[in-house]
């Protein structure tokens, strides 16, 4: 059955739109699974599956539902192979797949509203390309060339960390943060999820940052301050989602963290087997935490902080991206250890990071 002659406006042939729906980014494993089902199909056309034998004008209900149930099956295993490329398209390539729905539907928008015989539609190759910068296209950033960035204002209350299985929660929903953290590496500007330039952006196309970007945000932090590259969370949300270090609904793999941070030029090592004294020593000695805590005070299931540096009383400072106010508290570092979450992968649930 030929595709509707709606979409197929404003292609050359059925090829460029089939290219243009399947083939956006040019992906390997994409390509060798519709080669599979298409090598099928073409096997079964040899063996003559498509057409129903009809050996007999003498119709029947026997013949009548002969060909109804023939033509059951070949929809059937039409059916099949679009769903099984569409979950594969959807799983391995989330925002790719989002991104060409959009353009799909703007494109097919413009052909039912505009005239039929106008000369000046909008073609699909212009579509896709302002549909690619709308997305992909950080918000802007607020110039800080004449404004000096104020230090945090720290609190001497010491964080309660007693509440475990409650969790923590954005107490300042789309407010703009512009405030210094003093850590052991050095000065840093906090970067908080909820904030309203980036805090709807949407990481791998289908989440957004105030719920599931800890792990863009928190390097972001660390990038942005200690190597010569100038990042936001949106831009490690991108960088996340192209270096598979997102996961849909989930946030973002422990890889993250060793995968972005030793890209940028930072040094990282595993410290998920240090004590209280090994880590108390690691944030004397210049390096900064990044901690992957369970759920209990800081979040319902797992959630990306920093500890960033260590008073003389032995307690820490931490860069809480979800919770502002946990930034401004004083912590104690056993406490804190003992929330990380108890397994981890890719050198997690601690890090030790330096120049």
């Amino acid at each position: 059955m030929p595709l509707p002659p709606l979409l197929l406006r404003g292609f050359p042939n059925k090829l460029q739109f089939l290219r243009f729906i399947y083939f956006p980014y040019d992906k390997i494993p994409l390509r060798c699974t519709i080669i599979a089902i298409g090598h099928i199909f073409k096997g079964m056309k040899r063996k003559n599956i498509w057409n129903y034998p009809q050996k007999t004008k003498q119709t029947s209900a026997l013949s009548l539902g002969g060909r109804l149930l023939h033509s059951l099956l070949i929809g059937g295993c039409f059916m099949a192979a679009a769903t099984i490329l569409l979950s594969l398209f959807f799983y391995f390539f989330p925002s790719q797949a989002v991104r060409s729905a959009h353009a799909i539907y703007d494109f097919a928008s413009h052909l039912m509203q505009g005239d039929e015989n106008s000369s000046d539609q909008p073609s699909w190759q212009n579509i896709i390309s302002n549909q690619e910068i709308q997305e992909t296209s950080p918000p802007p950033a607020q110039s800080q060339e004449t404004t000096e960035i104020p230090m945090i204002s720290l609190s001497s209350t010491q964080g309660d960390v007693s509440y475990i299985g409650q969790s923590g929660s954005l107490t300042e929903t789309d407010a703009d943060y512009l405030v210094m953290l003093d850590t052991a590496m050095g000065a840093m500007l906090y970067y908080n999820q909820g904030d309203s330039r980036w805090g709807d952006y949407l990481y791998g196309g289908m989440d957004p940052i105030r719920q599931y970007g800890c792990g863009p945000t928190v390097t972001a932090m660390l990038i942005n301050a200690f190597t010569p590259s100038s990042v936001t969370p949106v831009d490690m949300a991108d960088w996340s989602a192209a270096n598979g270090c997102y996961s849909p609904h989930g946030g973002s793999y422990h890889s993250i963290i060793t995968k972005a941070l030793t890209a940028h030029g930072l040094h990282v090592e595993s410290a998920a087997n240090a004590d209280l004294n090994t880590a108390a020593e690691l944030l004397r000695s210049g390096h900064v935490l990044v901690a992957l805590v369970g759920k209990g005070t800081f979040s319902n299931e797992g959630h990306f902080i920093i500890i960033t540096n260590i008073l003389d009383n032995g307690n820490v400072h931490i860069a809480d991206s979800y919770n502002f106010e946990n930034t401004k508290m004083e912590w104690d570092l056993g406490l804190v250890l003992a929330e990380l979450k108890g397994s981890g992968d890719d050198g997690g649930p601690l890090w030790a990071v330096s120049y």
